[in-house]
């Protein structure tokens, strides 16, 4: 007769007991526990531009490249675009043309930009924009005015922000004439962007019948100021116009008062921002300059509102914006737009959506309204929509000086002020 041994069949089902508790203890088997392997970090969206930080071109530049760089902050904290963040990649220039394309060349090698932003100035975007097209990368220029960069070039990549060089100071030209200015002294940097906007100058002239008593241009970086505002002095020129970048306008202003020249109007370009009556002080007082965009007037744009760029950009940089930071602002919001709408289910970003998106929206953005030439069109890419503005710096009431807005008449603030 066989004899089992007590307790090892009864000791069977507690074993196998174990073995289950030990399992879900260590949560193999339960389907609502936390997943071993976090998902990663999804790649960022990246912005690419060159701009001039440095140089001759710094003052207007530093301006667009702070617009950019505090729009991207701000869709940041906003979540970025469709919850991936963005990078700007940002590079100085020098104010330089052929480092500009350099740079944007090594970033188009360095396949990681999604899309770009555009240098400072229409004589380097124009070279620029002649290595991003051929690559098929969007490209939103916050600050090229000259119109022949679009103008017959059939771009397929490239927008505008800036209202076109030829109708910068068509305003200026029409107020003189209004005010009674007959006789005009034209002068302008013989560079790409200033001679659009003198040769707009030379049409308004025209159409008001007002005689150009004298035109001169001169070199980048070698005007004479004090010698041109001489000149025009004793041509006897109602109105003094034209100049070149922010530097320019600023000793333009001050060579006006130098040699005691006394035209009804003065209207300079670049002559409408912070920089300019802070470096010109009382010798900006009537003065005029444009602008693509004002402080006073109410925008907003796919990032956020005028009053609270404004309120930002002040916190940031302890200044108020120029228009330049405005158009800077203005480019990313346009980008983050078009980005979030050319998203594919697989995050993928189709960057024909997105130049499709820029070449037929048209919108609102913190500079004012956008809205280009469609493809296929002689002037694909160049600014419609957007209008400048003609501001003057009169005095304040309280020893200092303000700018108001004085042309065009649906949006001015106040009447004109005059030296003479």
């Amino acid at each position: 007769m066989m004899h089992r041994r007590p307790g090892v069949l009864a000791m069977v089902p507690m074993l196998v007991l174990a073995m289950v508790l030990t399992t879900t203890a260590c949560g193999n088997e339960d389907p609502t526990g936390p997943d071993p392997t976090p998902m990663p970090e999804p790649k960022p969206i990246v912005l690419g531009a060159a701009v001039a930080e440095t140089g001759r071109l710094s003052t207007p530049g530093a301006e667009v490249s702070r617009g950019y760089r505090l729009a991207v902050e701000m869709l940041n904290e906003q979540g970025g675009i469709g919850g991936r963040k963005v990078q700007l990649v940002i590079h100085d220039d020098g104010s330089d043309a052929d480092a500009s394309v350099r740079l944007y060349q090594e970033m188009i090698a360095s396949d990681s930009i999604t899309a770009f932003l555009g240098p400072y100035g229409s004589g380097i975007t124009e070279p620029v924009i002649s290595v991003t097209e051929p690559v098929g990368i969007p490209l939103v220029s916050a600050a090229a005015a000259a119109p022949e960069i679009w103008a017959n070039r059939g771009r397929q990549w490239s927008v505008q922000m800036s209202n076109p060089g030829p109708t910068y100071l068509e305003g200026s030209v029409e107020l003189a004439a209004q005010a009674g200015a007959r006789t005009v002294a034209l002068v302008w940097e013989d560079t790409a962007f200033p001679t659009a906007v003198a040769q707009g100058i030379r049409d308004a002239a025209r159409t008001w019948e007002l005689d150009l008593v004298m035109e001169q241009a001169y070199a980048a970086g070698s005007a004479d100021h004090k010698a041109l505002a001489a000149m025009a002095r004793d041509a006897g020129a109602d109105l003094f116009i034209g100049g070149g970048y922010s530097d320019d306008a600023i000793a333009f202003a001050r060579a006006v008062t130098a040699v005691e020249y006394r035209p009804l109007l003065t209207s300079l370009l670049l002559a409408s921002g912070a920089s300019f009556i802070g470096e010109a002080g009382a010798a900006g007082r009537c003065v005029i300059g444009n602008a693509a965009w004002d402080p006073s007037i109410r925008t907003e744009g796919y990032i956020t509102t005028n009053d609270t760029f404004i309120r930002r950009y002040e916190a940031a940089y302890n200044k108020m914006p120029d228009y330049q930071a405005a158009s800077g602002f203005g480019a990313v919001e346009l980008l983050a737009e078009g980005i979030n709408r050319a998203a594919t289910p697989t995050g993928e970003i189709d960057r024909a959506s997105i130049r499709d998106f820029l070449f037929a929206t048209s919108k609102q953005t913190v500079l004012g309204p956008f809205g280009v030439y469609p493809l296929g069109d002689a002037q694909a890419g160049a600014q419609r929509d957007l209008k400048g503005i003609q501001i003057q710096w009169q005095d304040d009431g309280a020893g200092g000086l303000v700018s108001r807005i004085v042309h065009p008449p649906e949006v001015s603030q106040a009447s004109l002020c005059f030296t003479r």
